[in-house]
């Protein structure tokens, strides 16, 4: 029963308050009426069954009563006759000033009001007494359906001036009833354990408190319910019947007592599958999509899966609103089933109009570039679904949905309305972080991924913090031709302080122009191929003041000929040639939930280039949907560098190392300290007296120098990484697609394979801590980190932010901690 029908019946329900006196049966000749204040003469002479001329007696003064009474609009009234005159005194019902309702939280105030209002009981109604209880016993039922038996609801009216009131509803939801037990009567095959998995509804767990999964709710027994019945005719069990369903409270109200008859009945088989209607493929295409065969196990689900592939088969050709129903034969005796599987293409539909709405800031021709329809052309299910996923795709969309109304008049055509809702392009932003010793750094960029609304990609990155200063110009256009192709080019000129990168006590500076193409392969996959050429000046300085030069320096500074304890500048250059393949079937551009992306990238300097050497990586990331708003991640990425040439090139030069730390999927840790640590190596001098008796320096051999490992992290040409995410709904932002939560756990090592111990034979080396021992292995894979935390990203209007809090759980020794992680303007 509605809130509606309620007041009706309340409001019928009310005894008549009418008073008449002095009457006897006369012919009316006038009528007055005293005491109106909002209601017209006019409108009340309306409610009236009687008028001037007619004849009164007192058997239909009551009725005269009844009517007035009808309309809600009084609280009193009397009826008297002064002469030939009907006389109608009347007190009107107050106004609805105002509704406050208070203490509700499991049902919105603003859903409250909107019932009220849809039943009359809104500001400036009139009001009724009779209603407001009416209501408040209505949405006392609403809590009992939540589980909530302990509701009390108090409701008051407050006189106002002018005859008006203001409603006050004090709830006190009280607290949840929990389920006690639940109780499965009648089955024998199938054990209480295995039914009571497929149920939402529980007694109660550990994580009882976070999944209320122990509160009872009727729409959640529904829901089980079905599961439970569903179970049963996956498995064969057509006749299955629930054949009782009891509720019951404890005396408390507190406890839940849940128990469900069955009646599971026998199983059946499928002795064949027939196919009917209009088939506009043959029996045995249709019977490939469907996973059932004679003398299988009868499945619902099978069934349901069967005719929607069935369906969707037919949409991909055309037959958008193909009918597609199954009916079995049942044969009690032989407990076998017969499924006839009625198909109905209905009229091949075509597509008349394709349209856009929603993006205000983005040219129509950016969508209708990623849509695989065409005006005209026959329409596909699985090409309107895959326009949807590649416009969703696009960095400046936030969610797209689409709409395929028939064209009024034709039953062959429809219009396919697409309606995007689109996310800001612009970021102007930045990045704030603070380590143990890392220290503060701020950079800032300025990009745009939709450019004067082309979609094009514009960058403009002003970094200027105390480890990088970068100045660069990016432009994309990712349809440079029709079919496709991307291209890009960009400007940069970057100067990298490495110390404060903690890798080592030097500093780069490269001016670069480059180019890159993107051929599309298919839907899903490209290949990409570009070139940058670089001038490089790489700057040295000694640590100590005896002349300590870091390992990585003495051997590239000596490998160009070079005295690494004399020289401190390097210029070379380089050409580089970037490939990579990519393959891409997220449903999402940002923040996706489905889907997978491989990527294999392989960077490499041209023969003949100063240095020669390669890097090649491998990316893989998947998203498991689970529930709307739950999914699950994992991901890795392997990457390996080394050298193809000889002396200098027979090795990947340091400042092309690979890193780890903070948030390459080794979060909790601080940016750029896993892997080896930097070696610094300084001569030993000592004093010899020649034949006249001078005392002359010189150097010992290399075996006599002294050696530290600093807190810097030297990288390694060899890096793999692992993340395992559990992605579940924002708190207080549920279904908001710019953010997003998600508990971690990340591993990853960084190892130098050419690392050589044997080289350090017999020299001791000094530890970060003061300490002294033998040189650690760097090629040593076994040195892994592992740590878990909780991470949140929100594409805010300053750009997307992201925190973490990641707490290492296996870690090396030396290696610096950055539990917390905040930033702005990172891509995640």
């Amino acid at each position: 029963m509605t809130i509606k029908q309620i007041i009706i019946q309340s409001v019928l329900a009310v005894v008549c308050t009418g008073v008449f006196a002095n009457f006897e049966t006369f012919k009316v000749q006038d009528i007055k009426v005293n005491g109106l204040q909002r209601i017209d003469i006019g409108t009340f002479f309306t409610y009236l069954p009687i008028q001037v001329g007619e004849n009164l007696d007192e058997a239909r003064l009551p009725n005269v009563i009844r009517s007035l009474n009808r309309t809600g609009s009084f609280q009193y009234i009397k009826v008297s006759r002064e002469g030939n005159t009907l006389v109608f005194d009347v007190e009107e019902r107050p106004i609805i000033a105002d509704i406050v309702i208070e203490g509700n939280k499991e049902l919105k105030t603003e859903d409250l009001l909107n019932g009220m209002r849809s039943a009359g009981f809104a500001k400036g109604e009139v009001y009724q007494a009779a209603a407001l209880e009416a209501i408040a016993s209505e949405i006392e039922n609403q809590y009992f359906s939540h589980g909530k038996y302990g509701v009390k609801i108090k409701t008051r009216a407050l006189n106002m001036s002018r005859n008006r009131v203001q409603v006050r509803m004090d709830v006190d939801e009280g607290e949840p009833a929990t389920i006690r037990e639940i109780n499965i009567v009648g089955n024998s095959i199938f054990s209480d354990e295995d039914l009571l998995d497929q149920f939402e509804l529980s007694t109660g767990g550990m994580f009882s408190f976070f999944t209320s999964d122990d509160q009872y709710a009727r729409e959640k027994l529904s829901g089980d319910i079905e599961k439970l019945r569903n179970y049963y005719l996956d498995r064969g069990y057509l006749k299955f019947q629930i054949t009782s369903t009891q509720v019951a409270i404890s005396p408390d109200r507190k406890g839940m007592f849940i128990t469900i008859n069955v009646d599971e009945g026998e199983k059946f088989t499928v002795s064949d599958i027939k196919f009917s209607g209009e088939l506009v493929y043959t029996e045995e295409q249709l019977r490939a999509l469907v996973p059932l065969q004679k003398g299988d196990t009868y499945s619902g689900a099978a069934i349901s899966f069967a005719e929607e592939r069935i369906a969707e088969f037919l949409g991909y050709q055309g037959y958008a609103f193909a009918n597609v129903m199954s009916a079995p034969d049942i044969d009690e005796e032989k407990k076998e089933v017969v499924l006839t599987i009625f198909v109905d293409p209905k009229k091949k539909t075509y597509v008349r109009r394709i349209s856009f709405s929603g993006n205000e800031s983005t040219n129509d021709h950016v969508f209708r570039r990623e849509a695989r329809l065409m005006e005209g052309e026959a329409l596909s299910t699985q090409l309107v679904e895959r326009s949807k996923v590649r416009m969703e795709r696009l960095p400046f969309v936030e969610s797209v949905t689409v709409e395929t109304p028939k064209v009024d008049g034709t039953d062959d055509q429809v219009d396919v309305e697409f309606k995007v809702k689109e996310r800001s392009a612009g970021t102007i932003s930045g990045g704030l972080g603070y380590g143990s010793f890392y220290g503060l750094s701020i950079q800032a960029s300025v990009s745009h991924e939709n450019f004067q609304g082309s979609g094009d990609r514009v960058s403009l990155s002003l970094n200027n913090s105390k480890a990088v200063q970068n100045y660069s110009f990016n432009y994309t256009q990712p349809y440079f031709t029709v079919d496709g192709v991307s291209l890009g080019y960009n400007v940069f000129f970057r100067e990298t302080d490495y110390s404060e990168l903690n890798i080592n006590r030097s500093s780069q500076t490269s001016l670069g122009i480059g180019a890159n193409v993107g051929i599309p392969l298919s839907e899903v996959s490209r290949f990409n191929i570009g070139g940058n050429f670089l001038k490089n000046t790489l700057n040295s300085y000694p640590y100590t003041a005896s002349g300590g030069r870091s390992q990585q320096i003495i051997d590239l500074f000596s490998g160009f000929g070079l005295d690494p304890y004399v020289d401190t500048s390097l210029d070379f250059s380089l050409v580089e040639l970037q490939t990579s393949w990519l393959r891409n079937t997220l449903n999402r551009g940002v923040f996706p939930d489905s889907g997978s992306l491989n990527q294999v990238t392989l960077e490499a300097s041209v023969p003949g280039s100063d240095l020669e050497y390669y890097k090649l990586s491998y990316e893989f990331s998947n998203y498991w949907s689970i529930t709307p708003g739950w999914s699950f991640k994992t991901a890795f990425k392997l990457s390996y560098g080394d050298g193809y040439g000889d002396g200098v090139s027979s090795s990947l030069p340091y400042f092309e190392n690979f890193y780890g730390g903070s948030g390459d999927a080794m979060r909790g840790f601080e940016n750029n300290t896993v892997g080896p640590r930097e070696i610094i190596r300084t001569p030993t001098s000592s004093t010899v007296t020649g034949p006249d008796g001078t005392s002359y320096p010189i150097i010992l051999p290399p075996e006599n120098d002294t050696l530290q490992l600093t807190r810097y992290s030297s990288g390694g040409n060899a890096k793999a990484s692992g993340t395992l995410e559990l992605i579940f709904p924002t708190p207080f932002a549920e279904g908001n697609r710019s953010v997003r939560t998600s508990f971690f756990v990340d591993a990853g090592n960084v190892w130098n394979t050419k690392f050589d111990v044997d080289r350090y034979d017999g020299m001791m080396v000094t530890f970060p801590n003061g300490m002294t021992g033998l040189m650690p292995d760097y090629s040593n894979v076994d040195t892994y980190r592992v740590s878990a935390g909780f991470a949140i990203q929100w594409l805010s209007p300053m750009g997307p932010i992201s925190i973490s809090i990641g707490r290492p759980i296996r870690s090396q020794e030396f290696d610096e901690f950055e539990e917390f992680q905040f930033n702005i303007g990172r891509t995640f």
